[in-house]
């Protein structure tokens, strides 16, 4: 494994943890709002349900939801910056050895280069510019607040055509919004359709940001090496997991404007190659800051010389 490769295998491990941390937070977020709404449901008389109640404790339930997406959306925008910092450091990584090894002087430069690559990513897919439904991350969001309060409102009516006590309503309520809450095959019986786990869907839009915002970053910092023209997928061929088009991706080397994004809940990953060895590149890159000549190079700075320095 070369250096180039060592990289990029640091970048993605950075990228895997990320997304189990993330996983683990946003649970959290729905484990501690069940713990709240748990605390209210107790306070519930076990006889009749009684419409005032009804209405205050649906009211809780939504505002949980509402803080819920609020603190989700903050969670997402953080490791979403945080994934595109680390597919960026191997492209400005990369170049900080060569400066260091050949003392091209121009650490400077490449600092410059992509320090703006992370945050330009954050807007693109905050946005939702890179979608074609054009869909930013706050609609994104409210599709999932959408699909959890429409099972919110099934849950009340079906326990009330059930003929449920205040209590119990309370309770499967309480069940719903807890991911770590097992649903029985009663629950399947009275709540069909209702999500399994309630943070399924925030989980699979919060881990396909930080996928796709890796991807995006590690496109737009390729883009600026102009010895980095072509991206190879790999799949992963997790047992289940992986559908036909990921099987037919798998080894295929795409050019950078050609690579397409994982689909949602994907679990591929790409690699950028070489087009030069480490030892020639540095080579070049310092005989052309000696005054030679080098098309590739020349080209490159045609394009990105705003952001050398003098």
């Amino acid at each position: 494994m070369n250096e180039y490769q060592r990289l990029i295998k640091e970048a993605r491990e950075n990228r895997d943890k990320l997304t189990i941390n993330q996983f683990r937070q946003i649970r959290d977020l729905y484990k501690e709002a069940a713990k709240d709404l748990k605390i209210k449901a107790n306070k519930a008389r076990k006889g009749s349900l009684t419409e005032r109640w009804l209405k205050d404790y649906s009211k809780a339930v939504r505002a949980k939801v509402k803080e819920i997406n609020k603190m989700l959306k903050s969670i997402i925008e953080e490791n979403v910056k945080s994934s595109a910092e680390y597919a960026t450091a191997i492209q400005l990584d990369f170049f900080d050895q060569i400066n260091m090894r050949y003392g091209l002087g121009m650490s400077k430069s490449f600092t410059n280069m992509f320090s703006q690559v992370p945050s330009d990513v954050v807007k693109e897919l905050v946005k939702g510019n890179i979608y074609k439904d054009g869909r930013g991350l706050s609609r994104r969001i409210w599709f999932n607040d959408t699909k959890v309060n429409g099972d919110i409102d099934y849950i009340i009516q079906k326990g009330i055509a059930e003929k449920k006590s205040a209590y119990e309503l309370a309770q499967d309520l309480q069940t719903y919004v807890n991911p770590d809450a097992q649903k029985d095959w009663n629950w399947k019986k009275v709540y069909p359709g209702t999500s399994k786990t309630i943070d399924y869907c925030a989980q699979r839009l919060a881990r396909t940001s930080i996928s796709h915002a890796y991807t995006l970053a590690m496109l737009r910092s390729c883009e600026r090496n102009p010895f980095t023209t072509k991206i190879k997928w790999h799949s992963v061929f997790a047992a289940g997991r992986t559908c036909s088009l990921c099987k037919d991706r798998d080894g295929r080397v795409y050019s950078l404007k050609d690579c397409p994004m994982d689909h949602p809940n994907g679990l591929c990953y790409q690699e950028p190659l070489l087009d030069d060895s480490l030892e020639n590149i540095g080579s070049r890159l310092r005989n052309w800051v000696n005054g030679s000549s080098d098309s590739v190079v020349d080209n490159w700075y045609k394009e990105y010389g705003d952001y050398f320095s003098s």
